[in-house]
């Protein structure tokens, strides 16, 4: 539904105006961009992704062990963006730079062989090279570049269709290039956040009661293999 409502807004232009009817149905003014190569209303602008979003690389965490005496945190690869932190997931010392610690809630963009966008929600980790948090610029909210990324994505792999190729990794000189279009007045994405934002919430609070019961699981399941523990 999110991703419904953000079609019908930044895609098909139709979000409320100042009456709460759709912009461009109700006959709000559009004018041609030629770099978007399509109408786009007016008051809106082609910008970047650099515009809307700071992409921050993760560390080579292999180069950051945790010492004997403390805490470490889960790395996070492109594995745990699949399939979350196992027994298998490797360590990072805690002491990283705040930027490449990852929290529920927060964007990552894995730019190289495997192109995603996710909202984490896996617990504190530490952000393994190749994969960008991503987070905001001038202000802009969660939910409108979570979707301009999500949907430049699919930019980047129809690219790579086209060519009959494998996109390898994705630059920074890709995202400069980026062609989206955004509006001169950031009012309509702080609106659209403020319907999105409770959807997010709720899909990080989900993911996170299916981890934990996740791990019941297997701490229970040995137990009861064994006969330790029985079930009445």
């Amino acid at each position: 539904m999110a991703k419904q409502l953000y079609d019908y807004w930044f895609v098909q232009f139709d979000f409320p105006n100042e009456e709460g009817k759709p912009y461009k149905s109700s006959g709000g003014e559009m004018v041609w961009n030629e770099k978007l190569k399509r109408n786009i209303p007016v008051g809106w602008h082609c910008g970047n992704l650099f515009e809307i979003a700071v992409f921050t690389n993760g560390l080579a965490c292999q180069k950051f062990r945790p010492k004997d005496d403390e805490v470490p945190l889960p790395v996070i690869k492109i594995r745990e963006m699949h399939d979350g932190i196992s027994v298998d997931t490797e360590e990072v010392t805690s002491n990283i730079p705040e930027s490449v610690k990852v929290y529920n809630g927060d964007v990552l963009f894995s730019w190289s062989a495997s192109l995603e966008v996710m909202l984490w929600a896996y617990g504190l980790g530490g952000l393994n090279q190749h994969i960008f948090k991503v987070t905001s610029a001038n202000d802009f909210p969660k939910s409108f570049y979570y979707f301009q990324l999500l949907d430049y994505v699919d930019v980047f792999k129809k690219m790579a269709e086209a060519r009959k190729t494998t996109m390898g990794h994705i630059t920074q000189d890709h995202l400069q290039q980026s062609t989206i279009a955004i509006p001169d007045n950031k009012d309509i994405a702080d609106k659209f956040e403020e319907l999105i934002s409770p959807i997010f919430k709720q899909i990080v609070k989900l993911q996170e009661e299916i981890s934990n019961f996740i791990k019941q699981r297997d701490e229970l399941l040995p137990l009861l293999m064994n006969g330790q523990i029985t079930i009445e």
